[in-house]
């Protein structure tokens, strides 16, 4: 779990921006606020570890539009997160500088992994080539690479690395759960839904989260009956049974006749009852083509999800704000002043 975030410039971030989330998370704020950015930090902690950092700052169209920057000159990002993995209290941080623009190095890296004694049980400083960790270990780095990219198979670090790897941030795009998909062997489902029909094929044969997916989608559209996955020339095809209109009859209708609000709901739905449940799952704007009246229904769930995963959710909508559980989940606002987001 997060116990603590710590950012400084990253995108629209601006200095020692702070917050302690609980395990359900709401960030409020207008359009263009920084929402996004928020959770695209734990996006691009994930991406950095997993894919390494220069292929995390290439997918995000360079360091210029990763780090903040006034009147010409780059700022440092600076990256922080305080956790506990299974009992272990844990700091993992990084700060990327560079003199130009289109220049970035790893200035230092650090982390450190306490036991249930409160004692330290492994830790590694890294220093621009300096390096100073657990002996016999010596991970290969350059000065664009993070070191804990080369320490997830080490018996010190592969809990923090397996943690990390499970931050995910969905932003589930309806016509990419329209189209047949190729079965993908891949875990988790991914961030708009690209192998979304191999994940339901599995969660279709466990009664329980074939349930919890069939009844929100009832809930939502009032005659979805049951869901399934169908192969045809090779392609798996998502398949809903319900009433047809005018009629007594019940058939089956395949995603590509389905409502965006409908196909958007099932991903969701998918992402939030997935096995095994990720560590942290961000949810963009679920409110996005989605029926007002499905809204509380969604919350429901995303308070369920909370209870095996840490939730963040982005949102603007005031129908999602007034079912919100006050005493039990944290609302932050954001704002952007002067160019900077910041974060109450």
């Amino acid at each position: 779990m997060i116990k603590k975030l710590v950012v400084s410039n990253f995108r629209s971030l601006g200095p020692d921006i702070h917050f302690e989330p609980g395990r359900l998370s709401f960030f409020i704020g207008p359009n263009g606020s920084g929402k996004s950015n928020i959770l695209d930090v734990l996006s691009f902690v994930r991406d950095s570890v997993m894919q390494g950092l220069p292929a995390a700052i290439t997918h995000r169209r360079g360091i210029d539009s990763v780090r903040r920057r006034s009147h010409g000159r780059p700022f440092d990002v600076h990256i922080e997160l305080q956790l506990v993995i299974k009992k272990q209290h844990v700091i993992y941080e990084f700060i990327i500088t560079g003199d130009r623009l289109e220049e970035y190095r790893v200035k230092t890296e650090k982390a450190v992994m306490h036991g249930l004694n409160g004692n330290e049980e492994a830790s590694f400083y890294r220093n621009g080539h300096d390096w100073k960790g657990p002996e016999g270990v010596a991970p290969f780095m350059d000065e664009q690479s993070l070191a804990l990219t080369a320490l997830g198979g080490t018996k010190q670090f592969k809990a923090l690395v397996d943690f990390l790897s499970g931050l995910t941030v969905y932003s589930i795009f309806p016509d990419t759960l329209r189209i047949p998909q190729r079965f993908d062997s891949t875990h988790p489902l991914k961030e708009h839904g690209e192998n979304w029909v191999s994940i339901l094929r599995e969660l279709v044969k466990e009664k329980d989260a074939k349930d919890d997916i069939v009844t929100g989608l009832r809930k939502l559209t009032g005659d979805i009956e049951d869901v399934r996955v169908a192969s045809a020339a090779g392609y798996l095809i998502a398949e809903f049974k319900q009433q047809v209109k005018g009629q007594k009859a019940k058939r089956w209708f395949d995603a590509a006749q389905q409502s965006d609000g409908t196909l958007r709901v099932a991903g969701l739905l998918t992402a939030l009852v997935q096995t095994p449940a990720l560590p942290v799952i961000g949810v963009e704007e679920p409110e996005l083509t989605v029926h007002p009246g499905a809204l509380p229904m969604l919350y429901d769930y995303l308070r369920q999800a909370s209870e095996v995963s840490q939730v963040f959710v982005t949102t603007h909508s005031p129908i999602i704000l007034d079912v919100v559980d006050v005493e039990n989940d944290v609302v932050f606002v954001v704002n952007r002043v002067d160019g900077k987001t910041d974060i109450k």
